[in-house]
């Protein structure tokens, strides 16, 4: 089982989580959802007596989970905590239902050697980065589109021009300092 380490430990795999109150958070409500039938800890025999959240050399950790979901409807089945964690979920009905099922995706890996399935993830507009075979999520390949600049990802770019003279929004709307300038 993986476990946390000193900090300075080179052979550390985890990170600490910054704030404890958001680790408290994200391993209370994966709690709470396994308490809705079909979904399991697949991690938890790994991690023996110990919890989930837990507390080294004063940093609190969220150790690395794994929960299978007999079915896409299950409340686990496609959420995101930023922590090492994973849904594995059964999806009958073929590629197209699979897709339909995982939605807008930061990052998907798919270990498969079905090249009709490898084209289906490649067709797919809202897999936003998808790794084909074993691949940490956090490989980082700045030469691809998607790796670049966080703000990119998560802000959509607009370019806005106006006219000399043109009004920026109708009048109404304007703070004061601009109504001012306008009436002068």
């Amino acid at each position: 089982a993986i476990a946390p380490r000193p900090a300075d430990d080179p052979a550390a795999q985890l990170s600490a989580i910054a704030n404890p109150a958001v680790a408290q958070w994200a391993d209370s409500q994966i709690t709470s959802l396994l308490n809705t039938p079909g979904a399991v800890d697949a991690t938890a025999q790994a991690r023996g007596q110990a919890d989930r959240l837990v507390t080294f050399e004063g940093r609190t950790y969220l150790l690395p989970t794994l929960i299978y979901c007999e079915d896409a409807g299950h409340p686990l089945a496609n959420v995101e905590f930023m922590f090492p964690f994973a849904s594995v979920v059964e999806v009958a009905g073929g590629y197209a239902a699979l897709l339909e099922h995982i939605g807008s995706s930061l990052v998907v890996t798919a270990i498969t050697e079905d090249p009709a399935f490898t084209a289906a993830l490649l067709a797919c507009p809202t897999i936003q980065r998808l790794n084909l075979g074993p691949m940490a999520t956090s490989v980082a390949r700045w030469d691809q589109p998607h790796e670049g600049n966080l703000f990119d990802l998560l802000y959509h770019r607009r370019a806005i021009q106006r006219a000399a003279g043109y009004p920026w929004t109708p009048q109404s709307q304007q703070p004061a300092a601009a109504q001012a300038l306008a009436s002068t």
